[in-house]
């Protein structure tokens, strides 16, 4: 019975860290394709319950948004791990301005099967175009 439960721990732990790397590898490759503006390819990382949201931001600001430069933080889990708070620190700015904005964005992960996805918080300054 001991056996039982040690190697469940093992398992458990190990699916855990199996899943914090696809986070990691995702958080990496979201934030790489969205600081090259390539919006389509970035989309496939944003939540289905949020697509119309993002397909709404890359419409107004793909011409004018230029995220320069990305840090991820650090990872926050939740109780159950399924969700992530994501910590990034950003560089951008937006046209007609030049002049460079530095950010942290806090962005929510959730995992979904064996797949993460983010939530963006898309009343951040930085989702919103600079007439707002």
């Amino acid at each position: 019975m001991v056996l039982v439960v040690i190697c469940s721990s093992c398992y458990s732990r190990g699916k855990f860290a199996q899943s914090a790397q696809h986070l990691q590898e995702a958080t990496e490759r979201y934030y790489q394709v969205l600081k090259w503006k390539y919006y389509d390819r970035a989309k496939v990382f944003i939540d289905p319950e949020d697509k119309a949201l993002y397909e709404d931001f890359v419409l107004r600001l793909e011409e004018d948004l230029n995220f320069t430069n990305y840090e991820i933080k650090g990872y926050v889990y939740s109780e159950d791990k399924k969700e992530c708070e994501v910590k990034v620190a950003i560089t951008y700015y937006t046209y007609p301005s030049v002049s460079e904005k530095r950010d942290v964005l806090y962005e929510k992960w959730v995992e979904r099967g064996n797949t993460w996805y983010v939530k963006p918080d898309f009343s951040h300054e930085f989702y919103q175009s600079p007439d707002k």
